[in-house]
């Protein structure tokens, strides 16, 4: 039988160049992302990679039974990109392929190999993975899952004995986790609490660096239309397949700022958030109708009466036609701290901010976003964006169409900058645009369907 002790690891993998560029990566990295392109191979060297790792980890520590895991999105794509290839891949002589009672799926590793795991599993909850422990989390197509994927999983990058654990990714662009997997991996913005900004690597690789490739498949991708070559082909991370907004442009889109003229119109528009991002947009209206997100406010893990801070202090001096936000802060079903039963649109209403409900007719509003997004060589778009707006120009792009409705886009993406630009366009179109109550008559109708007192309802006591 043969010994790995007594042959090349090289050998036996086979890797490319870029595959052993991406295993030395790795070896200095916590966290290291391959690929950005389709074919260099980015599937087979997660496999081979986990395997090596295991074994050198028992030969370094002696240890039996080190596992790893190596995750896809769901269970048809495991076993399209892994279980069918580790049947034929792995020889016999290195471990078996079964579904242990104990251990679940996976790879296990003969014993005078260190009887290590990789286990093999799909993300359709992450949290049953809670209480479970890898040297080494390997996850293919990242981009498929949202970033409370990672941030579960990175929890479980723990074993005894062993200090480099290690997170290793594959991915093409696209898909709905683009946007945070493209901001921490290929931009390097990360949140002001990541301490492990230097251990995230990004080695890119194209399918002209795997030279296994037929040429027909190269072939094969350069004659895919524009976007979709330039992500697959050439690793364009600002491009993508099933891209929801293909009309942007950043060069297009994105225009220097200027004073806005007294005599255009001024709006608000607000989507509304605690965990997820709360978003308010301010837009300029031109005489020709053409649209200026002129500033933008996104934060999160904010009350009302903070978040309505924000928005009256950047809106100080201005005037605005109206101001219009997500029809669903409208319903009772949310509290404002200190004011038991009050709707989120009451509570910016006691702040001195009032919204209008939005149009509930979510597809007609992304028409009109590609309406206005739309431009030609001749013709510059109607909706464009101040260079401060960074978040709503940084998540547009990034969204995609839903799998199950291609004429949605899919909501798992961040969304929220994009939803309240619908919200204020379909206000636009609306053949009359209802006028917002007072605060007076919003106060007179709490009182009267709700029979509180009016001490009450000003004090909350």
């Amino acid at each position: 039988m043969p010994d790995y002790k007594e042959q090349t690891w090289e050998g036996l993998t086979h890797f490319t160049d870029k595959q052993k560029e991406a295993s030395g990566v790795a070896n200095k990295h916590r966290y290291t992302l391959f690929g950005g392109s389709a074919g260099p191979g980015k599937s087979y060297w997660l496999r081979w990679y986990a395997i090596e790792r295991l074994i050198r980890w028992y030969n370094k520590t002696n240890q039996r039974g080190i596992h790893a895991g190596l995750f896809c999105e769901d269970y048809p794509s495991l076993k399209d990109r892994q279980i069918i290839k580790i049947q034929y891949e792995f020889p016999s002589w290195l471990g078996d392929l079964k579904e242990s009672s104990l251990e679940g799926l996976g790879f296990f590793l003969k014993n005078e190999y260190g009887g290590g795991v990789l286990s093999l599993r799909n993300l359709d909850d992450p949290s049953k993975f809670l209480s479970a422990e890898y040297a080494l989390v390997a996850i293919d197509e990242l981009t498929r899952n949202p970033k409370d994927v990672f941030n579960v999983l990175r929890t479980r990058l723990r074993w005894p004995e062993i200090s480099d654990a290690k997170f290793i990714a594959a991915t093409n662009p696209g898909g709905p986790g683009h946007e945070w997997v493209k901001k921490i991996w290929i931009d390097k913005q990360f949140d002001e609490n990541e301490v492990d900004q230097p251990e995230f690597a990004y080695v890119k690789a194209l399918p002209t660096d795997n030279p296994h490739l037929d040429p027909s498949y190269i072939r094969n991708l350069q004659s895919l239309p524009e976007k979709m070559r330039k992500a697959y082909l050439e690793g364009d991370w600002n491009v993508f397949e099933g891209q929801y907004f293909s009309e942007w442009s950043d060069k297009v889109h994105v225009v220097q700022p200027f004073p806005i003229p007294p005599t255009w119109k001024k709006y608000r528009t607000y989507d509304h958030g605690r965990d997820h991002p709360a978003v308010c947009l301010w837009i300029a209206l031109d005489h020709d109708g053409r649209c200026y997100v002129y500033r933008e406010l996104y934060v999160r893990g904010k009350n009302i009466d903070e978040i309505a801070k924000e928005i009256i202090e950047r809106s100080t001096g201005e005037e605005y036609q109206y101001s219009i936000a997500d029809n669903s802060i409208f319903a009772k079903t949310g509290f404002v701290d200190r004011w038991g039963g009050e709707t989120i649109a009451e509570g910016f209403a006691r702040n001195g901010i009032m919204f209008y409900p939005s149009s509930k007719r979510r597809i007609d509003g992304w028409a009109l976003m590609h309406q206005y997004l739309h431009y030609t060589d001749t013709k510059i778009p109607k909706l464009l964006f101040f260079p401060n707006c960074v978040n709503s120009i940084r998540s547009i792009p990034t969204l995609i169409f839903d799998d199950r409705n291609t004429e949605d886009l899919d909501s798992a993406g961040d969304d929220d900058c994009a939803d309240a630009l619908r919200y204020f366009l379909q206000s636009l179109h609306e053949i009359s645009a209802p006028k917002p109550k007072s605060e007076l008559e919003l106060k007179l109708e709490k009182m009267q369907e709700q029979q509180f007192n009016l001490n009450e309802f000003y004090y909350g006591s």
